[in-house]
């Protein structure tokens, strides 16, 4: 036994009648191990279901949340006696089998990130003689006692506190004040201007170098989304694992003091070793958790979730079901320890909020950051996708040899006949490598929409583009995102509030 009963009251302050954690058995990096013996004899026993006495589940869920307590107080350690740890939010909770009166409970927690100093997200599990009667998911805030008793005393005179609401986004050596990753569009859709302004404004922006000419061109648009987003602004890279000049252009990023590193469409190890030279996280695209795990052991700093939603190349090879970001995340967390992020379809802030209840820790969104005005793409291409309708949505092959999905467009139509137009062998550049199977150039009419070519172009986008009807600032689209998912979360009749 780690820690007695008398040990843990002077972790957390719970008198007697309301601690639901009698001992800790172990803590091994972000996972800790408690229990409770229950008494048939309790008075919440024989008042409870006095027919049938079951355990009642939010004493379980409450003995859960003091286990993530206890582990996140050994994580602040000494010199941190004037905060609270408030366990304010509970995004979900399932029982899968009743515990009786008597059980002893086998709690076992783990910490899945902890932002800023300030909130820490967990999962937990409830275990009665190695059988799994609940799961968990919650959120524990850090916060000053003197501004506890301010909100405190604010809810008493009945002022409106939201103490709910989105965490920030831990990058690498710098945070991000929203959990919200600006996907990265290739080829040249999301550059300086785009990125620049979602690291400005709390989002992480990523500029997509996958196309690029040449390793300045890197540079440049590093160095330009700097100046737009300032000292605090948190700016990555996404790059595609099958382009020819693939340890060029990540290097050249690496060089000029990129934050983060996003890399899908081919698992590159080499990336790894790239980065830890330089203290720099790397985040790899995965559509299953089979994938994810691979990225884990290789080093990942996290793993970005694709589900079929998304715009673009989808993870899913022919032979692949095309599944739901929500139902990989649910096999991801539960498989990975590194930080997951859901991507594809997210367009809202409810669906924000629902992927974070679902264990990740933060989304990535393309599709909705092309209609804006700091967007790079023409505007033409930008009017493809207020234009668009629901049917006009259609999946191409690509010649990289992944399924993609884009908005209809008169190239579109003619690739879906299979009249592909055909490569001139003299102008081809080989910018992909053997995966291209040179049915048509995927470089060529990327850029060809991008500059507002639609007729000879590919749109590339996401599911929920016919949902777009106007271009906004970047700013206004962020604080729409931010409001709704906070006011959802405020609003929450899960979430545990001071009272």
């Amino acid at each position: 036994m780690l820690y007695s009963k008398e040990q843990i009251k002077k972790l957390i302050p719970y008198g007697d009648d309301f601690l639901w954690v009698d001992e800790v058995e172990k803590i091994e990096g972000n996972n800790i191990v408690g229990y409770k013996q229950t008494d048939k004899d309790a008075p919440y026993a024989k008042s409870h279901f006095v027919d049938f006495p079951i355990m009642p589940g939010v004493l379980v869920v409450e003995g859960i949340a003091q286990a993530g307590t206890i582990l996140l107080r050994e994580r602040l350690g000494q010199g941190n006696e004037n905060k609270h740890l408030l366990a304010y939010q509970v995004r979900s909770a399932f029982f899968y089998e009743i515990i009786l009166p008597g059980d002893r409970i086998e709690y076992r927690v783990k910490m899945l990130g902890f932002y800023g100093d300030k909130i820490a997200n967990f999962i937990g599990e409830a275990y009665v003689n190695g059988s799994r009667k609940c799961e968990v998911r919650f959120s524990v805030a850090v916060m000053d006692k003197k501004e506890l008793e301010e909100r405190a005393e604010a809810i008493r005179n009945k002022r409106d506190v939201n103490i709910s609401e989105l965490p920030p986004l831990k990058v690498g050596k710098k945070i991000s004040r929203f959990p919200i990753i600006q996907g990265g569009m290739a080829v040249r859709v999301s550059l300086h201007g785009l990125a620049g302004n979602v690291a400005k404004e709390g989002g992480v922006g990523i500029i997509a170098i996958s196309g690029m000419k040449d390793s300045e061109e890197v540079r440049s648009e590093i160095r330009k989304a700097r100046e737009i987003a300032g000292k605090d602004g948190v700016i990555g890279i996404n790059v595609m694992g099958v382009i020819g000049q693939f340890n060029k252009f990540v290097t050249a990023a690496l060089e000029e003091g990129i934050d983060i590193v996003i890399q899908g469409a081919g698992f590159r190890p080499e990336v790894f070793e790239l980065a830890r030279k330089y203290d720099t996280p790397v985040f790899i695209i995965a559509s299953s958790a089979k994938v994810a795990k691979k990225a884990e052991d290789a080093g990942a700093s996290a793993v970005v979730i694709e589900g079929c939603d998304a715009g673009g190349h989808l993870g899913f090879p022919e032979g692949h079901p095309f599944r739901k970001t929500i139902d990989i995340i649910k096999d991801v967390v539960g498989t990975v320890k590194i930080p997951v992020i859901a991507a594809g379809g997210i367009f809202d802030g409810k669906d924000i909020v629902e992927m974070l209840r679902a264990g990740a820790s933060g989304v990535q969104m393309a599709t909705r950051f092309v209609a804006t005005e700091e967007c790079d793409a023409s505007e033409e291409f930008k009017k493809a996708y207020i234009a668009a309708k629901e049917e006009d949505i259609v999946i191409i092959k690509s010649p990289v040899g992944l399924p993609g999905r884009a908005v209809k467009t008169k190239f579109s139509e003619e690739l879906l006949k299979g009249n592909a137009p055909a490569i001139n062998p003299l102008e081809c550049e080989g910018c992909i490598g053997p995966v291209c199977n040179k049915e048509y150039c995927i470089l060529k009419v990327l850029e060809n929409a991008r500059k507002g070519d639609l007729d000879n172009g590919l749109v590339f986008a996401g599911s929920n583009v016919y949902r777009i009807d106007k271009i906004v600032r970047v700013k206004d689209l962020i604080t729409e995102l931010v409001t709704e998912s906070n006011g959802i979360l405020a609003n929450d009749p899960l979430i545990k509030t001071i009272k």
